[in-house]
């Protein structure tokens, strides 16, 4: 009950953090809606994997993201086509880059089926690595540059975000 409430409240407070705050987008859209978002998925994953079970812990933390991929992700263009919106998928360079990066890490440690204290430290320094790049990523001008798009001025996110 109090992660939908805490979701909720992160959302809200989004702008405000981005423009007082000067935190780029790409931090709150890489490291702490999902972190907030997914949190006791990241619980149960290493409680699962301090108890040896990995099959379970990788289903957990493997299981939302290829969800989202392969679900959420063409829902919502398919919705915001409906609703004559642009939603397309034209990502940034380094948001392209960060999730190239994150597919050959994962897919190397996975590749071997076997799991060890490196390879956890390995994935938590990437994690770390794309959390600094992505803190010092400058956010896109309003309106401008294809994470924004739209080329009006921002009034899609203004009217979906209330402001």
């Amino acid at each position: 009950m109090t992660l939908p409430v805490t979701n909720a409240t992160l959302l809200t407070s989004l702008q405000f953090i981005v423009h007082h705050r000067h935190v780029s987008d790409s931090f709150m859209g890489l490291i702490l809606v999902p972190v907030v978002e997914k949190f006791s998925e990241h619980i149960t994953a290493m409680d699962e994997a301090y108890d040896n079970q990995m099959n379970f812990a990788l289903s957990h933390v493997l299981g939302a993201s290829i969800q989202t991929a392969l679900l959420n992700t063409p829902l919502v263009v398919l919705v915001g086509w409906g609703l004559n919106k642009d939603m397309s998928l034209n990502f940034e360079m380094f948001d392209a880059v960060v999730l190239i990066l994150a597919v050959i890490v994962v897919g190397n440690f996975l590749r071997d089926e076997k799991s060890d204290y490196l390879e956890g430290a390995l994935s938590i320094f990437v994690y770390v690595l794309i959390a600094i790049c992505a803190w010092y990523y400058p956010n896109p001008k309003e309106g401008d540059g294809v994470a924004s798009g739209d080329t009006s001025g921002g009034e899609v996110q203004k009217r979906m975000m209330g402001w």
